[in-house]
């Protein structure tokens, strides 16, 4: 087991809490956003009310993979960059303090982090993705009754699409003053009003709508033989569309079956799937260097550089993948050459608060 000085604890807790804090922060404003999203879609009724903490709970725990790398980039940042502020620092070099030991409490969160990274971007992401894909196709194919919002008109999707109006709605599922209107093939339309209608699903799991106290119009548009017929309750069957979704996309499917392709574009997904937790472990050895400031200049002095780092780096990542998947570059060299480029960035940063050059040279 890994053996921890005082110092170890005492600065692996300032960089824990100072992570957990930033990451909270940065997945509240995510989920945030995407709730405010989801709720503008279930109000102009393109998206049914009971799928939106469905899809906000499976982005939620998707971004949050996404935020463990930049999170501890500017956790350790802070809680490094407070004890240069408050001369905690230079008192840890005065007594022998190395660079060297300013890492194994860093890492020793950064290597967890990563694992648990990885394993969730291998497995539970892909997952999260097809639960998604499914779900957005569902909803895409078909307006469910039940996400009708009152006041709208609101249209299912196919050929032949259903139109639903209701004027209001109880907590119960109950509609009152519901319109529907149905055509077919042969251009034939019936037109459904009621007093009170519900929503229901048969022992085949086939949609209908019950309809109490109303009244049904049957005929084809521009004929005088319309059919009114007084009913005290009918139930309308709701045509199923067959899912237009044939397609799977890259990021849903299992890392198993990326591991034994050999298709360019499922090597370029394995090494994006890759890259979380690798740019963990990167970002963590940039930190040291980087956190460097003067006591005069505060603890929050290097957020700027920091996140300017990060999106320099997120951005070159997409550029390898394009390329990777053009064949721009060689599948060998894929997104490595972006890692191995910070990995240099953090020597380089590493060497200058060293002074390492001017022993070399002094030593020459």
């Amino acid at each position: 087991m890994l053996k921890q000085t005082i110092i170890d604890r005492y600065i692996g807790k300032e960089i824990l809490f100072s992570w957990f804090a930033v990451f909270i922060v940065l997945t509240m404003i995510i989920s945030g956003s995407t709730l405010g999203n989801l709720f503008s879609q279930a109000a102009d009724g393109s998206l049914p009310n009971n799928v939106v903490l469905t899809l906000l709970f499976n982005a939620t725990l998707r971004f949050s993979v996404q935020l463990i790398p930049i999170s501890l980039f500017i956790g350790a940042l802070f809680a490094f960059g407070r004890l240069y502020k408050d001369s905690e620092m230079v008192s840890l070099f005065a007594c022998g303090v190395t660079y060297k030991a300013l890492y194994k409490p860093l890492f020793i969160l950064a290597v967890p982090m990563a694992l648990v990274a990885a394993l969730a971007n291998f497995m539970m992401v892909p997952a999260l993705k097809h639960e998604y894909y499914a779900l957005e196709a569902a909803v895409a194919d078909n307006v469910d009754i039940t996400g009708v919002t009152a006041g709208r008109f609101t249209a299912s999707k196919g050929d032949n699409p259903s139109i639903f109006f209701i004027e209001s709605k109880d907590k119960h599922g109950k509609m009152r003053q519901t319109f529907l209107h149905q055509s077919d093939q042969s251009k034939r339309s019936s037109i459904e009003t009621s007093a009170v209608a519900s929503y229901y699903l048969d022992d085949n799991g086939r949609r209908f709508m019950l309809f109490e106290d109303g009244l049904r119009y049957e005929g084809e548009p521009g004929d005088g033989d319309y059919q009114a017929i007084e009913y005290k309750k009918h139930g309308v069957y709701i045509e199923d569309n067959e899912s237009v979704r044939v397609r799977t996309k890259r990021d849903e499917i299992p890392t198993a079956v990326l591991w034994a392709s050999d298709k360019v574009s499922h090597r370029a997904e394995l090494q994006w799937r890759m890259a979380i937790p690798v740019v963990i472990l990167i970002l963590a050895f940039i930190t040291v260097p980087f956190s460097h400031t003067s006591p005069r200049k505060g603890r929050f002095t290097k957020m700027g550089p920091a996140i300017i780092v990060y999106i320099i780096y997120s951005n070159l990542l997409i550029v390898a993948l394009s390329w990777m998947e053009k064949g721009k570059t060689p599948a060998w060299l894929g997104l490595w050459w972006v890692h191995l480029l910070f990995i240099v960035l953090g020597l380089v940063l590493l060497m200058k608060q060293t002074r390492f050059h001017k022993r070399f040279l002094n030593a020459s």
